[in-house]
């Protein structure tokens, strides 16, 4: 339960978007239930399972929750917080402390080397002895907190406890900024004694000790450790164990036995809140000891923890701790162990007044427990608030009423901004890096709603809308936004909506980008998702707008151009036109002519087929015909390669069949489909052994392919044609010579006969 020293805060930076991050980063881990085994993690599809989808509530954030728990610090720090790292050290092969890691940046080089030597000593009498011979080398709090920090490490607290001692009794100036180091330590080492010593002044010096150290936090002096921050943590850790038996030690040494707690109301009031003020302060100590004291308080007894529920502190961190634990409440329908016990201590759970604080929290338990009617009773008597209108969309959907579930849903999203708003306008650089996650999740949590909106209009057949809560929802509901605009919009429905709702946002698109390192902006997302539709359907001149990276709108158009080339030309050119938009389907035909979705997933490059994952529930006649109409021709994965694969084949119609090009067009053609679809491939082969010449490659057809020559195939046009006109003479000579011997010999008899008319008229 106690805080470990070498844990301290991380604060916040001063720069704002650094502490709101994208919403994106923190969906996931907030409300994802499951996630896909091996590769990335992929984020949920809520249209997939929509009925448990929309039924379910994800659980909240602990840390969310201990925000009201927690006071103002009497103290603002005047320095940025040290860096939390440990440094291996290579010498003994160890990780060194956060202290010696702070000191390896804080002291000077001179300084560091002589700290370290006396630190590396194999006991404290070594070390004194080699800190004699310093003389004045290092300042004197420096040494003796060095050899006090060698002591403690050996357990040899009377001696350690001595050298810290002589440090805050030193004038301030000569302290070295080691007196709150020191005053921590000698904390540290009275709180060792107390579980071997009944003395209960062991708790009552190391209070004091953290007292003074917080107190001259206070008058300005520089705590980068945060240690201030720890010893919270350490006054919470004696009010729980002050005045308890000692345990009975064995092997243990007294650093490694725990006392039992005292459970008090009082005491355990002031210790939540000493606690839930370090974690909001952002020591994750706070934090771990809340969680392990919440599992301790479940533990108790229901008759031992009912006056502990009249504390309203008590009250607040079980169901901070309840929220944040709900998806153990039950398995296979049945709750567990955990959800029985939740379920018995809320039947003595005090409710004077309770139900107008956190109704609205007690009924998301109670719907979680699977007792409605309580959920629904309490969110009668609750304040109005995002959770109240969320959990009634999901009770009016349990009932069947969609349309008042719509209603709830709208209400609920009109929260949750303001509270995001509200959330965003205070933090600024003196605020937590945990209030900064606060106002991410209350984001996520709005993101959650408008996705369920989306899925509940899907639905409903309210088709445009689903896209318009879903585009609303983030990046974190991709998928769905891909799925309703990739499938269920018609193409004209989706370009009419892009055009008045999705401008393109500027971006600077990085030359090399890793597929999982996505940062596009959504509307240029959603923009270059309709392009790729587009250009599959043959909207050759409207695409590329579409294409918001400039390298792949190029692409696009050049393959628009070379398709609208190819039906224009005759011949070689269009065989021309038609390759080049073939080597542009299978070698891009995943970033311009791919399915974001099914059956392509662009959305990873193709590394990954989700298919066998994503099995739609049961759809609506009128989605499922939208689906029927939209899908991939053919519908199998990588598609754009059979695309790519059937305009080699096209080319392959303009080339001479006897030339090198027919041959490796369709050589080509046929390794492209060849291990995905014997059948197309078996087709084309069959057609070059039909038509096509020998060519010495041929024995490994469609796995060893030559490109094909555009060049030679005109000169094999133009032998092509002389060699027809070569044949045509051969064939037609001689019966051109008999023919125009006999015309020859009609027209010498017709001249002889006239001849001889003519003779005979003379006479």
């Amino acid at each position: 339960m106690r805080h470990k020293p070498k844990s301290s805060s991380t604060m916040a930076t001063s720069n704002r978007a650094f502490m709101l991050k994208k919403t994106t980063l923190i969906c996931l881990s907030l409300f994802s239930p499951m996630l896909l085994a091996c590769g990335p993690d992929f984020p949920l599809q809520l249209t997939q399972d929509r009925q448990s989808n929309l039924s379910y509530l994800p659980q909240t954030s602990f840390s969310q929750q201990l925000t009201a728990l927690a006071k103002p610090l009497p103290w603002q720090y005047q320095d940025a917080p040290a860096a939390q790292e440990y440094l291996w050290d290579e010498v003994h092969s160890r990780y060194l402390s956060q202290t010696r890691a702070f000191e390896n940046s804080e002291l000077s080089e001179a300084h560091l080397i002589l700290v370290n030597t006396l630190r590396d000593a194999t006991g404290p009498i070594e070390a004194e002895q080699m800190a004699a011979k310093l003389d004045k080398d290092l300042p004197q709090a420096l040494t003796w907190y060095t050899l006090g920090a060698v002591a403690f490490e050996a357990k040899d607290y009377d001696r350690a406890s001595n050298y810290f001692s002589k440090i805050i009794e030193l004038p301030e100036s000569e302290r070295a900024s080691r007196s709150l180091w020191a005053l921590y330590s000698l904390s540290r080492i009275e709180l060792i004694l107390s579980k071997t010593s009944a003395d209960p002044e062991h708790f009552n010096r190391a209070n004091a000790y953290l007292t003074q150290l917080q107190n001259e936090v206070t008058q300005g002096a520089a705590d980068p450790l945060r240690l201030s921050l720890a010893s919270l943590g350490e006054q919470a850790y004696i009010l729980l164990h002050q005045g308890q038996p000692l345990p009975q030690v064995t092997n243990q040494s007294a650093d490694d036995t725990e006392l039992q707690m005292t459970l008090t109301p009082d005491a355990l009031n002031k210790a939540i809140e000493l606690y839930a003020t370090q974690s909001v302060q952002g020591d994750s100590g706070g934090y771990d000891s809340l969680l392990m004291l919440s599992r301790t308080l479940m533990g108790k007894d229901i008759a031992e923890l009912k006056p502990l529920l009249q504390q309203a502190s008590v009250q607040q961190l079980l169901i901070a701790y309840w929220q944040s634990s709900t998806n153990e409440f039950a398995y296979d329908g049945q709750l567990s162990e955990m959800g029985s016990k939740v379920a018995d201590i809320l039947k003595v759970f005090p409710t004077d007044g309770l139900q107008l604080n956190h109704g609205d929290k007690l009924a998301a338990i109670y719907y979680q427990l699977g007792d409605y009617a309580s959920a629904e009773r309490l969110l009668t008597l609750a304040k109005p608030s995002g959770l109240t209108w969320w959990l009634n969309a999901k009770l009016l959907l349990q009932k069947g009423d969609q349309a008042e579930a719509a209603k709830a849903y709208a209400q609920a999203a009109r929260h949750f901004p303001k509270q995001s708003n509200e959330a965003l306008a205070t933090v600024d650089a003196k605020e937590t890096q945990q209030q900064a996650i606060n106002a991410d999740e209350d984001i996520a949590t709005y993101c959650r709603i408008r996705a369920e909106q989306g899925v509940l209009s899907l639905e409903r057949g309210e088709y445009v809308d689903a896209l318009n809560h879903l585009l609303a929802s983030g990046d974190e509901y991709w998928q769905d936004i891909a799925y309703v605009a990739e499938r269920v919009l018609t193409t004209a429905e989706l370009k009419l909506f892009i055009d008045e709702h999705v401008p393109l946002i500027a971006f600077e698109y990085p030359k090399d980008s890793d597929w999982y390192d996505n940062i596009e902006p959504i509307n240029n997302r959603l923009r270059y998702l309709l392009g790729r539709r587009l250009l599959r359907e043959g909207a050759i001149a409207e695409a590329p707008a579409y294409f918001p990276n400039p390298n792949l709108n190029a692409s696009a158009l050049t393959y628009g151009t070379e398709l609208k080339a190819a039906k224009n030309a005759t011949g070689i050119d269009s065989a021309k036109a038609y390759w080049t938009a073939a080597e542009l389907a299978r070698h891009q035909g995943m970033e311009i002519l791919g399915f974001e979705l099914a059956p392509d997933y662009s959305i990873y490059q193709g590394v990954f087929d989700l298919s066998d994952w994503n099995e739609p529930s049961k759809l609506a006649e009128k989605e499922q015909l939208r689906l029927s109409a939209s899908q991939a021709v053919p519908d199998k994965r990588f598609h754009y390669r059979y695309t790519a694969a059937e305009l080699a084949n096209k080319a392959s119609d303009h080339v001479p069949h006897n030339s090198q090009a027919y041959a490796a067009l369709l050589c080509q053609a046929t390794g492209w489909v060849l291990y995905r679809d014997q059948e197309l491939a078996l087709r084309y082969y069959k057609k070059y052994v039909a038509n096509g010449p020998f060519v010495p490659w041929a024995e490994n057809f469609g796995m060893q392919c030559e490109t094909p020559d555009f060049d030679g195939a005109v000169k094999r046009a133009q032998a092509n044609e002389i060699a027809e006109w070569n044949a045509l003479y051969h064939k037609l000579k001689k019966p051109v010579v008999f023919g125009v011997l006999a015309i020859m010999g009609l027209l010498g008899v017709w001249w002889m006969r006239r001849r001889s008319k003519k003779q005979q008229n003379n006479l």
